[in-house]
């Protein structure tokens, strides 16, 4: 159990990025967590983290010990929940990552109504844009647009993610419109950090990518939205996100002959967490709504 106490404390404490968030996302105080680091490294004869006064960084050695004491832990709690003795309960923690505006989108009351049928189960849900290997990085399924491809990674695409490109009128009426999306580097753009400076547009003659020199860069898509609205630049967002401005008439679609190059949405899970019934439940259930209609309605604006 006092070994159990470290990994959870490491763990808690690399996901916060210092004692004192470990500590209140763990319930317990900044000297606690310390302890069970430093007792940590003892034991493994290393050193996790690189410490700072404001932040601590995991070292290489950290990193590589960081995805097996999640794998522990991960294995425990399905032991204390029975699972890997019946793997065919629905019960037990379910840890998720998904982008918010899926999240928003259907999948939270996808999640509401999976909880009320099987009341054994409990969720962690993390929103975040960020790809990743979801079996290194702790989680059962994750929902993204990640392009990567991972080894004993089962992966399902589903469908297009719509995204689209646009501006204030304000803004358009003051300059000159782009016309080419190389244009667009004469122009203020606001980027989504986690997507990068690269912009990707199809045309007849072929894929043509811009590298925009972004004014703001942020990872809040309704900041964005917000700046677009105020008339600081173009900016390239997810449907759902402009669809209200769009309807209000505060956005305006730009270099429409120009479509952005599609991403996909596909939801990921490790083969080996397949395998427990209220994974692969909800994973189906997830595949069924994001295909569906009603999980694809952000396409109907």
């Amino acid at each position: 159990m006092d070994m159990l106490l470290k990994l959870k404390a490491f763990i808690a404490t690399a996901d916060a990025g210092n004692f004192s968030a470990a500590a209140r996302n763990s319930y317990a105080s900044p000297s606690v967590m310390m302890k069970r680091v430093d007792a940590l490294e003892w034991d493994f004869k290393t050193t996790l983290f690189d410490r700072s006064t404001r932040r601590l960084t995991l070292t290489n050695t950290g990193q590589s010990y960081l995805i097996h004491a999640r794998q522990l832990i991960r294995s425990y709690n399905d032991m204390v929940s029975g699972a890997i003795l019946s793997p065919g309960s629905i019960e037990g923690p379910i840890r998720i990552k998904a982008p918010a505006v899926l999240i928003r989108q259907g999948l939270s009351d996808l999640f509401a109504v999976y909880r009320a049928q099987n009341p054994l189960v409990h969720f962690e849900i993390i929103a975040s844009d960020r790809g990743g290997n979801p079996a290194t990085e702790g989680f059962d399924i994750a929902v993204g647009m990640d392009q990567m491809a991972y080894p004993d990674v089962i992966e399902q695409v589903i469908r297009p993610f719509p995204r689209l490109l646009c501006a204030a009128p304000a803004y358009l009426a003051q300059c000159d419109a782009p016309l080419h999306p190389r244009d667009l580097i004469h122009h203020p753009c606001l980027a989504f950090s986690l997507a990068g400076p690269i912009w990707g547009f199809n045309s007849p003659d072929g894929r043509i990518e811009v590298d925009v020199r972004p004014v703001l860069k942020t990872n809040d898509a309704g900041y964005l939205c917000a700046a677009a609205c105020d008339g600081q630049g173009i900016v390239q967002l997810a449907l759902p996100i402009v669809a209200d401005a769009l309807l209000a008439g505060q956005l305006v679609p730009v270099l429409e002959q120009f479509p952005l190059v599609e991403r996909w949405v596909k939801i990921m899970v490790p083969t080996a967490r397949l395998e427990l019934m209220r994974v692969k439940l909800l994973f189906d259930r997830m595949v069924q709504h994001l295909a569906s209609a009603s999980g694809a309605r952000m396409d109907c604006y």
